[in-house]
């Protein structure tokens, strides 16, 4: 895997994304968790997934968690107070695929910077 360039590193510190985490508790109940990673974190966040036992928050900040899935209250919290789209949600499955959106990272321009 490359390195990112300085200024998609620059790009990667200040770009962060939510992600929607699921898995199983110590007495294997479903459990859900929102977390805020910077961009530049998401491929070591990717890699710890696969270490069996894993804190999500060693690696961003836990917006909202709970057992089996979001309810509807918390689902619509996070698409009015964050942005979080349900229905475009990308599956990253690896560090790989962590890399790839990683170095995608374009900075928005608005219009008035053209």
């Amino acid at each position: 895997m490359s390195k990112l360039s300085a200024s998609e590193q620059i790009i990667a510190e200040k770009t962060v994304c939510i992600l929607l985490v699921r898995g199983e508790n110590p007495e294997s109940n479903p459990i859900y968790a929102y977390v805020a990673v910077r961009a530049d974190k998401l491929e070591s966040f990717m890699e710890a997934q696969k270490s069996g036992t894993f804190y999500p928050e060693d690696f961003g900040v836990i917006i909202e968690a709970g057992e089996g899935e979001p309810s509807d209250e918390v689902r619509k919290k996070m698409e009015t107070e964050y942005g979080f789209n349900h229905q475009v949600m990308v599956d990253i499955p690896n560090a790989e695929k962590a890399h790839e959106i990683t170095t995608n990272l374009k900075p928005q321009l608005d219009e008035d910077d053209e």
